[in-house]
């Protein structure tokens, strides 16, 4: 699809935005990517997924998801029913019925970058019927969502959702959810640092909160005495964090750490 001189504007404009955040401000900048896509797109709620494959093989061809789990989330704006049951959700994603048809669907097509809103995925009469739906989605008044999930490697995806909700009807736009899908595939290199940030792509072991926040921090040019008085922890206690998240990446030093963030 061509866009106009005026969109080619505005897609440049938000890729230099993302660039300009410092590498330790990845939630920070996914918040600015998130918000202005969803007012590009005028949705409602809006938040991102980082997939990880758990399952393969035989185990994978009977499993609803295809052996694909969400292991991290962010949101910008999520709806609070998926606060509620959160760890329900979680908990239980070899469930069909706990993940619904239409992210059934759109994980058959793990391997590709897609775009793809809710009635290309789903009947959406047999879908407003599911439990799944009336459980979920049906409280808030879920009108349309659109899925934008780009491989980073074989094993993790990162999925950005849009939803509208209300009692209007609205649908998503064809040419628009193209526009944020154009925005996003090229992005990709910021959706691996997202994964890093949490611990994926290089393992698939999720950072605590704390671990997370001193990976980041060790990304600035603080020292470890000057970490470890921010995280209120003592420096013994910072240098076995710091050692283990090394390990965890296979690096000895901060210099591996950033060449893994810039790689």
């Amino acid at each position: 699809m061509e866009f106009s001189p005026v969109v080619v504007n505005k897609l440049v404009q938000l890729w230099d935005e993302l660039e300009a955040f410092p590498v330790e401000q990845a939630t920070e900048a996914n918040v600015h990517l998130m918000k202005t896509l969803a007012t590009w797109l005028d949705s409602d709620y809006a938040y991102w997924c980082g997939l990880l494959r758990v399952v393969d093989g035989n185990a994978a061809e009977e499993d609803p998801l295809g052996g694909w789990r969400v292991r991290v989330s962010e949101p910008y704006k999520l709806p609070q029913i998926y606060e509620d049951h959160r760890e329900e959700i979680l908990e239980n994603q070899h469930l069909a019925d706990t993940v619904g048809a239409a992210s059934i669907a759109i994980m058959r097509e793990a391997g590709n970058f897609r775009v793809r809103r809710l009635r290309e995925l789903v009947d959406l009469s047999e879908y407003e019927k599911s439990a799944h739906f009336q459980k979920l989605q049906m409280p808030y008044g879920l009108t349309d969502r659109v899925y934008i999930v780009t491989p980073v490697n074989e094993d993790t995806e990162s999925c950005f959702c849009f939803e509208l909700a209300g009692d209007d009807g609205r649908r998503f736009d064809s040419e628009l959810t193209s526009f944020v899908g154009t925005a996003l595939r090229s992005v990709r290199w910021f959706q691996r640092r997202l994964f890093l940030s949490h611990g994926l792509v290089v393992g698939d072991e999720i950072f605590s909160e704390m671990e997370r926040r001193i990976v980041l921090l060790l990304l600035t040019d603080k020292s470890e005495k000057e970490i470890a008085i921010e995280i209120g922890r003592a420096l013994s206690t910072t240098h076995n964090y710091v050692t283990g998240i090394y390990r965890k990446f296979g690096v000895n030093n901060r210099a591996g750490l950033m060449a893994i963030w810039l790689g």
